[in-house]
């Protein structure tokens, strides 16, 4: 059985340098460049499933780099990746900032911490140990990826999906 198509507006939010428009682009055209689009919404379409149905969805991705777009953009969202690059320990810090702002919106999305740049290990400045920390803090999951490998974004995405699945479905069966 197939359902109608959905779509979920996926925000991607981090400091600069992050690599906001890299993670799009490796999601939206499984490429490790920057995308070209990085300010439009970018479409991935996928199909999920769940007990034997198939759901196609839309991904819009898009990129927030700052205030102003975050206070115009983040609060449609059905989730937001807030991204820390794992080069840098400011942008950690920029992180859980905006963890702490999401949670201020009056529908709070699902929140997911995504470690950027994993495989630059050896220039790490934050790693695993810093990501335990804040989720045990925050109750936010994070995932490590790299977008100009590809490691571990499908995970995040498998994650995603599934969050937002859960989602779609507790909605449904509140509706009348």
């Amino acid at each position: 059985m197939v359902m109608d198509r959905v779509a979920w507006k996926i925000s991607v939010s981090g400091s600069k340098g992050s690599g906001k428009s890299s993670l799009i682009s490796r999601i939206v055209y499984d490429s490790g460049g920057t995308s070209s689009a990085s300010k439009l919404l970018s479409r991935k379409r996928i199909t999920v499933e769940r007990d034997g149905v198939r759901i196609p969805a839309d991904l819009l991705l898009q990129e927030i780099s700052d205030e102003p777009e975050a206070e115009r953009l983040l609060p449609g969202s059905n989730i937001i990746l807030i991204l820390a690059d794992v080069t840098s320990a400011e942008s950690l810090a920029t992180a859980v900032n905006m963890i702490k702002y999401a949670r201020s919106f009056e529908k709070r999305p699902p929140l997911v911490l995504v470690g950027t740049k994993s495989d630059m290990k050896y220039e790490a400045e934050i790693w695993i140990e810093d990501f335990d920390r804040v989720k045990q803090k925050t109750g936010v999951d994070y995932f490590m990826v790299s977008a100009r490998t590809g490691d571990g974004v499908r995970e995040l995405m498998e994650g995603v999906t599934a969050t937002l699945l859960e989602r779609f479905y507790a909605k449904r069966q509140r509706a009348p």
